[in-house]
């Protein structure tokens, strides 16, 4: 399919800032790939194309997207250029009929080779219903090879349509920004917008503000420019947030599951970039599983929430049985997650509620891990019920010598001595840790088994000792002792 076949285009163009940018520009404008842009980045104007698709068979009106078309060219004239430099189209055919049946089913099947010689692609649907008309928008980014998230909006008062389409296209645009790391300081960046020198017909910042959420990319350019969509990735496990500008850039907040997310320095053609998320905060489900078998869920984990980094983490709650915890949106913009179990943190990772419906975690837990654990928690177990059985023992074994009633003392006192003690639990405890199923191969994973078997060998010591049972017994031998005496 080549939607622009079937279209009728009008592009934005003249303007009294044209001739400021042809100028600016005339060394590199000719240029189709993406290199020019990438060594005139800061005054680099966004190539973008616009598709409109109209339906107003409910409410009949006469040349409604040519008005329309006609607004929206104005508006970005006045407003966007040279910022935006926007061809605007209204589709006609089967592709206006793509269009119109939902934006989310969009693909790369529908991008043709004219997007090369652009950054983005934006599709707006317009369509009418008795109670006004839904407006939907959605981008395509060129150069990430990227769909961002379908935007809708519902105007009651045609009045206002135009204007509404032509703000949903400016909230749905996603700006791109290198990254560059900030001397001394690894959890923020600065990122410098594309078009960031160019001219303004307003003070105003159009596309950001703070708080809002980028992804961070990590592209690897071809030695003529071209980016393929293989050599496109997503830093794994980070995501920004924007803080405050500072001397035409944004200072950026760095949320990351990982130590080093953009590396010491950048190598050769590779690029560190940024990618607004431009998503509607929401709800997320976050599923965790184990990194070896994606179908072994992660259940009844503790998962903490931590909104920023000045602030304590917080209990979200346990993981269901499929290993997915609901993370709700706050009135911050991203939260880290820490998943953790018998007291060991498992994973870190950042979310932005809303970004994504559902994201799977695999995390480093293999099933010797989780054997232990489960032997672990038996034995603790049994440990609560056997302190409990001698707290309760003690206290009716003094009851009774305070009684005076030293036979029924002795008695008590010999079957809590017949309770099992701390060489019973040592043995069981070893038996389970010389177990070659509750080993691994991962010598990260085998020093969480180990700090595990550690850490319930302290309890044996502070719950099991032997000093409180050795005390009862010297005060049953001296009552007893007493009595003697007294008779």
């Amino acid at each position: 399919m080549t939607p622009l076949s079937s279209t009728r285009r009008l592009s934005v163009w003249p303007h009294p800032l044209a001739f400021v940018v042809a100028l600016i520009l005339c060394e590199f404008l000719s240029n189709s790939t993406f290199a020019a842009d990438k060594k005139y980045w800061d005054l680099s104007s966004y190539r973008i194309q616009i598709h409109l698709a109209v339906n107003n068979s409910t409410k009949p009106q006469v040349a409604l997207g040519e008005k329309l078309l006609a607004r929206i060219r104005e508006r970005i004239q006045s407003t966007l250029y040279p910022v935006w430099d926007a061809e605007i189209a209204i589709t006609q055919g089967p592709f206006r009929f793509l269009l119109l049946s939902g934006l989310d089913q969009l693909n790369s099947s529908i991008i043709d080779e004219a997007a090369s010689r652009l950054d983005k692609q934006l599709y707006l649907c317009v369509q009418s219903s008795p109670t006004g008309y839904k407006i939907t928008c959605r981008e395509y980014d060129c150069y990430l090879h990227r769909w961002g998230p379908v935007r809708q909006r519902t105007v009651r008062q045609e009045i206002t349509l135009s204007e509404q389409c032509f703000d949903l296209l400016r909230h749905t645009f996603a700006p791109l920004a290198t990254i560059r790391p900030i001397e001394n300081e690894s959890d923020r960046v600065t990122l410098r917008f594309k078009g960031r020198d160019l001219p303004r017909q307003t003070a105003e910042d159009l596309f950001t503000e703070p708080n809002d959420v980028f992804q961070p990319m990590l592209v690897r350019t071809s030695s003529s420019g071209e980016v393929r969509p293989e050599d496109v990735k997503e830093v794994p496990w980070t995501i920004l947030s924007l803080l405050e500008p500072k001397e035409s850039q944004w200072v950026s907040q760095v949320y990351s599951g990982i130590r080093t997310p953009f590396g010491l320095r950048r190598r050769g053609r590779v690029e560190h970039m940024a990618i607004a998320t431009r998503h509607t905060p929401g709800t997320s489900m976050v599923r965790f599983h184990a990194r070896h078998d994606r179908e072994q869920a992660l259940s009844g984990y503790e998962v903490f929430r931590k909104e920023t980094p000045d602030k304590q983490s917080q209990l979200l709650g346990l993981t269901s049985a499929d290993g997915i915890i609901e993370v709700p949106s706050t009135d911050h913009p991203v939260s880290t997650l820490f998943l953790r179990s018998d007291g060991q943190l498992l994973a870190k990772i950042p979310v932005a509620p809303g970004a994504a419906t559902k994201g799977e975690v695999p995390v480093a837990d293999d099933p010797a891990r989780l054997r232990a654990q489960a032997s672990l928690e038996s034995l603790r177990e049994k440990l609560i019920d056997l302190v409990a059985r001698r707290t309760l023992l003690s206290a009716r074994v003094r009851e009774r010598l305070e009684k005076g009633k030293l036979e029924e003392a002795r008695q008590l006192y010999s079957e809590l001595d017949g309770l099992p003690g701390r060489a019973s639990f040592d043995q069981q405890l070893s038996s389970v840790e010389n177990n070659k199923l509750n080993r691994s191969e991962d010598a990260k994973i085998q020093a969480r088994i180990d700090k595990m078997f550690s850490d319930t060998r302290k309890l044996l010591g502070r719950f099991l000792g032997a000093r409180e049972i050795s005390d009862l017994q010297n005060e049953l031998n001296a009552a007893i002792r007493n009595k003697k005496t007294a008779g």
